[in-house]
Parts: C-alpha cells; sequence; structure tokens
C-alpha cells in the first residue's frame, strides 16, 4: 500500500515502480527506490522503437521535501543497446536536466532564483504574504 501511494504521488507509471520506502529518523531522509519491470524495453530519442536493456546505474536523486525531510529518488535506470550498437542511458521524464535531481526540485530552485533575483534588483519592493 505505501508503495502505490507513493507511484501515485510522484506520477511514476510502469514500466517503473516503487521498489523500496525507506525513512531513517536519526537523519532525517525519506529513500524511495525506483526500479522497471524485469525484461522491459525503452525508447531512447537517438533511435527508433524500443530497445533491449544493456545494463543499469542506480542515480540518487534530490526532490521535494517530505515535510521537513529530506527527500531523495534511488532510481535504478536502464541503459539500452541501440541497433547501431551504441548503448545509451535511458531517464524518465521526472528526472531533471541537472544532474542528481528531479524535474520538481529544479522548477522549485528555479522559481525561488526568480524571487531572490527581483528582491536583489528592486530592494523596495513590498513583501506580501498570501
Amino acid at each position: 500500500m505505501t508503495n502505490q501511494l507513493f507511484e501515485a504521488a510522484l506520477g511514476i507509471k510502469a514500466p517503473w515502480f516503487v521498489q523500496s520506502v525507506n525513512f531513517d529518523e536519526a537523519s532525517r531522509q525519506l529513500t524511495i527506490g525506483v526500479d522497471f519491470v524485469a525484461g522491459s524495453r525503452f525508447a531512447h530519442a537517438d533511435a527508433p522503437g524500443e530497445h533491449p536493456v544493456h545494463d543499469t546505474q542506480i542515480k540518487r536523486l534530490r526532490h521535494l521535501n517530505f515535510f521537513q525531510h529530506e527527500y531523495y529518488l534511488e532510481v535504478r535506470l536502464p541503459r539500452v543497446r541501440l541497433a547501431n550498437g551504441k548503448v545509451r542511458q535511458v531517464e524518465p521524464e521526472w528526472v531533471g536536466r541537472l544532474d542528481g535531481f528531479t524535474l520538481l526540485f529544479e522548477a522549485l530552485v528555479l522559481a525561488m532564483c526568480q524571487q531572490m533575483l527581483l528582491r536583489i534588483a528592486w530592494p523596495g519592493l513590498p513583501f506580501h504574504r498570501a
């Protein structure tokens, strides 16, 4: 039940699934293990069609906080072998463009930067709380 809850909250869909949920109260960290179904084939932008998994790599991605706790995804990402023999990393749409972050975490950082830049450029800007 817990795994399904996190799959729904993260928007993870097949062939991806939440494999594990680990909460470390002492370090105030929540780590979600994400995997894919064995035998899955994946598309890649460099070549049409779906390709077999060559091997995998684990990536640890910083996600938005879970209440006051740091939240990480440890994702087993496939590398696929293309028809031309090249091996390429597959990344789901929720992996960010910067190494080590989810897309939502990157969006939060960019939104905060926009607010900070506005305050630097216009120090007299009145502060409004919604």
